[in-house]
């Protein structure tokens, strides 16, 4: 992948309710066509690739060639579309042997649909389950030697909830196994409550839920990955984007109040000569949705961050 800024944001594969409270605010979430998402979100990851066995996708409003025909759209506007594998929900538990089974079916997923790559979205107990953390990255390993050989782009990306992102954590056998492979690692620095970071300098504990020192948790949670401390792995910094919720309706917790805690958390790591490649957000249809009052987020996430990358 080039390496220019990435605002990447989840789009859902499914339709929202037409009551209020599927948010955790009892906001709705907007029904939006791919082709509909506001241009400055310049990867979308689709969600997502799910099921028992080996996991599949199938859009699920449109039929299969208008699909295809909105993936094209975004791709000759210079946006790559993503298949998000995974999800709270999902239930994905593959063994040993399934790796070309998993391989194939990414393969023709990517080719029929024209996705750019994957985002490996593994949640709960789908991270541990059978053999995932050995077959999962196996088979993108394939998928990604494939395209290699035929000279195109497939881009794999990883969105671990962070606290597995430290040493020995669950998620580290597919940074470990992916290496060399893997072009984005979007930590989810939402929905973890009360964990967060032991800070030495200070000798104070920062957690998720601290807005009072959003931009300090930000800022040493993106530089302890950079550097591989404070008990966390390493992660190149060309590769980390930071993955935020788009507002109250979307996360538990994690929602930044004050958007300069995120800009100012970035110019600190640029400042350090580490800058991270951008921004990820759950989800683009939250951005675009609406609070329990009926009130529209009028694309929130994307008016504060958009100056981060230059649209195509």
């Amino acid at each position: 992948m080039k390496q220019e800024s990435v605002i990447m944001g989840y789009w859902h594969n499914w339709q929202e309710d037409t009551y209020c409270g599927s948010g955790y605010q009892q906001g709705t979430f907007a029904n939006i066509d791919l082709t509909d998402v506001t241009k400055e979100y310049n990867v979308i990851a689709v969600a997502f690739m799910k099921g028992s066995g080996i996991p599949t996708f199938k859009p699920f409003n449109k039929l299969d060639k208008e699909f295809c025909e909105q993936i094209d759209k975004l791709a000759l506007e210079g946006r790559q579309v993503l298949l998000s594998l995974g999800g709270a929900d999902a239930h994905i538990e593959l063994h040993s042997g399934e790796e070309e089974h998993l391989a194939s079916e990414i393969i023709r997923l990517v080719d029929f649909y024209g996705f750019s790559g994957i985002c490996i979205d593994l949640e709960q107990s789908a991270i541990e389950e059978g053999d995932n953390q050995t077959v999962i990255p196996a088979a993108l390993k394939l998928a990604k030697d494939h395209y290699r050989k035929e000279d195109k782009e497939f881009l794999i990306a990883l969105a671990p909830e962070f606290p597995y992102l430290r040493d020995n954590g669950k998620y580290l056998p597919y940074l470990t196994n992916l290496e060399n492979y893997y072009d984005l690692v979007c930590p989810q620095l939402y929905n973890q409550g009360g964990d967060g970071i032991w800070i030495d300098e200070d000798s104070s504990w920062i957690a998720q839920d601290n807005h009072e020192r959003k931009e300090d948790f930000l800022y040493y949670m993106m530089d302890s990955l950079i550097n591989g401390t404070r008990e966390y792995t390493r992660i190149p910094h060309d590769k980390l984007v930071m993955g935020l919720p788009a507002n109250n309706d979307a996360a538990a917790t994690g929602y930044v109040i004050d958007p300069t805690a995120v800009t100012n958390a970035m110019k600190r790591l640029k400042d350090a000569g580490n800058p991270i490649r951008g921004l990820a957000n759950w989800s683009i249809n939250w951005d675009a949705g609406q609070d329990r009052n009926n009130q529209s987020y009028s694309y929130e996430f994307i008016e504060r961050y958009k100056g981060i990358v230059t649209p195509t």
